[in-house]
């Protein structure tokens, strides 16, 4: 619940209630720089702080717009959990089934974080109580269908069939 809460006030604070939403606008209105780089193929993205410079957000250039969208949500989770650290720190997330086994904790923060910034409940409810079924807000999030799933399941809703 608290990747919940902490998604919703960053949305409130910089962004409002339009959907879909965009992760890097509120990525560079929170302080972070945010860039596509030529990663490997098992590089999702990463999260890096250097003492007195901005964090940077790093996406794979290689995947594509939803991904990218939801790695970019995905990091900014990390760095909103990890925002108050002076230090420097690095998070790299990678294509493998670890990733998503939500046995990490940070993974598990990162990941409801990004699904409740990219998908907000009051949003996700409204479009079932509309009838709209899981394809249709996938395409209005700008979300993967197996995202858009997820967070139905999560959330304990059920969309109508398609």
């Amino acid at each position: 619940m608290e990747a919940a809460e902490d998604a919703a006030k960053l949305l409130k604070a910089a962004w409002g209630d339009l959907v879909p939403v965009d992760p890097v606008t509120i990525a560079r209105t929170a302080g972070l720089r945010v860039l596509e780089a030529e990663l490997d193929e098992k590089t999702l993205g990463a999260l890096v702080k250097n003492p007195g410079e901005d964090p940077v957000i790093l996406l794979n250039q290689g995947d594509g717009a939803n991904r990218k969208r939801f790695t970019c949500a995905h990091e900014l989770g990390h760095f909103v959990r990890r925002s108050a650290e002076e230090e420097e720190y690095a998070t790299v997330d990678l294509r493998n089934s670890h990733s998503s086994t939500g046995l990490d904790p940070e993974e598990r923060y990162a990941n409801e974080f990004a699904a409740s910034l990219l998908m907000p409940e009051d949003a996700v409810e409204s479009f079932v109580e509309e009838g709209i079924d899981d394809l249709e807000m996938a395409i209005r999030f700008k979300v993967s269908r197996e995202a858009m799933q997820n967070r139905l399941d999560n959330l304990n809703l059920t969309a109508a069939a398609a």
